[in-house]
C-alpha cells in the first residue's frame, strides 16, 4: 500500500493503478465479515498472530475463510499447499 501511495503521489498512476489492482481482492475480502476478523484471520493465517478474538468478535465463517485464504495463496502472502 505504501507503494501505491508513493507512487500516485509522484505522478506515476500506471504503477499505483498496477498495484490497486493487484491488491484489490485482498481489499474486497477484508470485508466478507464485521472488520477486523477477516484481517486477523489473515494475519494469522501469515503467522504473524494467534487466532485469538474477544467477544463480541467471533471465527470467521468457514466459507470465508476458504476466501481469505485463496486470496492470499494468489498474492504469495501464504504458500501454498
Amino acid at each position: 500500500f505504501s507503494d501505491m501511495i508513493h507512487f500516485a503521489l509522484e505522478g506515476n498512476q500506471e504503477e499505483a493503478k498496477k498495484l490497486h489492482y493487484q491488491l484489490l481482492n485482498l481489499m474486497n475480502v477484508n470485508f466478507v465479515e464485521s472488520n477486523p476478523i477477516p484481517v486477523k484471520t489473515a494475519l494469522s493465517m501469515m503467522g504473524f498472530i494467534e487466532e485469538s478474538l474477544r467477544l463480541p468478535l467471533t471465527f470467521i465463517e468457514d466459507k470465508n475463510r476458504v476466501l481469505v485464504e485463496k486470496v492470499l495463496r494468489e498474492l504469495k502472502l501464504i504458500k501454498n499447499k
